[in-house]
């Protein structure tokens, strides 16, 4: 070396030249993994070498499924695979652990993996962690919520559980994007003190967490998505939520129980909605487009109007809702589930385009004036596609006679573009549910399921539909003609699936 390579030498020296940046990447490696997951991430900001270390840091994302018992191999072979980690840093994008606790000695091996985990600045943790009758159950540790890294969290199980002392009104907040719930051992105090530490949650999901019987989303400014099942009462105050999904257990939903006004996707079920808060929905909710109603309490008439909203379903398990209002000059799609149509029904839109009504018809008999009724629901409907799903409970007697009916009775034929049969009961005679449908309806295609509704009744309508006579005989010199008149083709088309089957037909009227 010269002498002015030993004054340059100097001369970096004194100036506080990087020599840690040049020391081989698997060296720079091993001082990551002695270091703090946050302060590790930190050094990708130094320099070059520093970030390029950083960002060539290995990335693992492991699933594990299977039972945690004695003489099983899964805990040995999730040792062996984790065994890197406990020599080596790494990236977790994601973690996830599905396995049935057999022995309560297993719940530190379970400790062990997540630790891991936790120090490999894990990203999504996926937690399912169930535990047999004999097994104490599996706490999560409480450094989990620490994990500056975690973003995501999902916690599923049977007494899987999350100790209310875990978390306090005071402590650092975390950094969760996501979190979800599911029949998770935590009550209503716990999950209100996690939603304190958590003001980056966009996404938060509790579903059938028995304890939990009161969630209460206040003081959650980021939260765009909230999924909640199994409740007795709801309050919301989140003014970015963009969707909320709720089902509850037959209690009252008013209209200051809700506020979020920036909602654009609304399903409520199984909660009893005050006339007050169904009449200023759309007040409430200015921006809302999708909306799903489940009507499970004994109500009479529903009367809806909205002039945003584009796609609204219902669904009821009771036939005492006879009335129903929609005025939604928006509304591109409806859909309406229950056990029968309502006898008075309007519905106000100019941009309808698809229209599905499914009926689980539990009634005892089905008569003409069924038939009738459900013409005259029908017949209510301007739209291109329209479906008709039936299912008839295995009990249920159906019968149809047209002599019973005048022209004047006789509602507007509806152009279903399918007409699916579901479920029928054992009859020897299908004459009556074919002439009853067809009455009111004429579809471009029949669709049945031959495992529910009998391969008998398949037959039957091959028979009638596609091998039928040309020119039918059965009404006589009767100004009143049948749907037999009108069929000009029936046909099975190719490629039919086996479970279903499907008939084209063609109408002149």
């Amino acid at each position: 070396m010269d002498e002015f390579e030993r004054k340059q030498k100097r001369v970096s020296l004194s100036l506080g030249f990087d020599r840690i940046s040049q020391l081989p990447q698997h060296i720079i490696h091993y001082i990551l993994f002695l270091m703090p997951t946050k302060d590790a991430a930190r050094t990708s900001a130094l320099s070059k070498s520093w970030f390029e270390a950083w960002k060539s840091l290995p990335k693992f994302c492991f699933e594990f499924k299977g039972l945690l018992i004695n003489g099983g191999d899964l805990h040995k072979s999730v040792d062996e695979i984790l065994l890197p980690l406990q020599h080596h840093k790494a990236i977790i994008p994601r973690f996830k652990l599905s396995v049935t606790l057999c022995h309560d000695k297993y719940t530190s091996r379970i400790d062990n993996w997540l630790e891991l985990a936790n120090r490999n600045h894990v990203q999504s943790l996926d937690l399912d962690i169930r535990s047999m009758d004999n097994v104490k159950g599996y706490a999560l540790p409480q450094t989990t919520f620490g994990v500056e890294s975690l973003t995501v969290l999902s916690l599923k199980g049977k007494n899987f559980k999350l100790d209310r002392n875990y978390f306090s009104y005071n402590m650092k907040p975390i950094c969760l994007r996501e979190l979800s719930l599911d029949r998770v051992d935590v009550d209503s105090l716990t999950i209100r003190k996690i939603l304190k530490c958590c003001p980056l949650l966009e996404a938060l999901t509790i579903t059938f967490c028995t304890k939990v019987e009161r969630v209460e989303l206040v003081n959650v400014p980021k939260l765009k998505m909230a999924k909640v099942y199994g409740v007795q009462k709801l309050r919301i105050e989140a003014p970015n939520l963009e969707k909320l999904n709720c089902r509850g257990y037959m209690k009252k939903l008013t209209s200051g129980s809700i506020a979020c006004n920036n909602v654009k996707e609304i399903d409520i079920a199984s909660f009893y909605l005050t006339k007050k808060l169904i009449r200023e929905f759309d007040s409430k909710f200015p921006l809302l487009e999708t909306l799903h109603l489940g009507i499970f309490f004994d109500r009479k008439e529903f009367k809806f109007s909205s002039h945003r909203l584009k796609s609204l379903s219902m669904s009821s398990t009771t036939e005492n809702l006879t009335t129903v209002e929609i005025d939604c000059e928006n509304l591109t799609s409806f859909k309406y589930f229950g056990s029968s149509a309502p006898s008075s029904f309007s519905i106000n839109s100019s941009c309808l385009n698809n229209v599905e009504n499914r009926f689980h018809v539990l009634r005892d008999h089905v008569d003409t004036f069924w038939f009738l009724t459900l013409g005259q629901y029908l017949g209510k409907f301007k739209a291109q596609h329209q479906t008709l799903q039936l299912w008839f409970d295995s009990s249920t007697t159906i019968s149809f006679t047209s002599e019973e009916l005048s022209k004047d009775q006789l509602p507007p034929l509806s152009s279903l573009e399918n007409l699916v049969i579901e479920m029928l009961p054992t009859m020897q005679d299908y004459t009556a549910i074919l002439d009853g449908l067809l009455c009111i309806c004429h579809p471009t295609l029949l669709s049945t399921f031959p495992d529910f509704t009998g391969e008998k009744f398949t037959k039957f309508l091959c028979q009638t539909l596609v091998n039928r006579e040309e020119e039918p005989k059965c009404c006589g010199e009767s100004d009143m003609k049948c749907w037999r008149h009108y069929l000009i083709s029936g046909a099975l088309p190719t490629g039919q699936i086996y479970i279903k089957k499907n008939i084209l037909l063609e109408w002149s009227l």
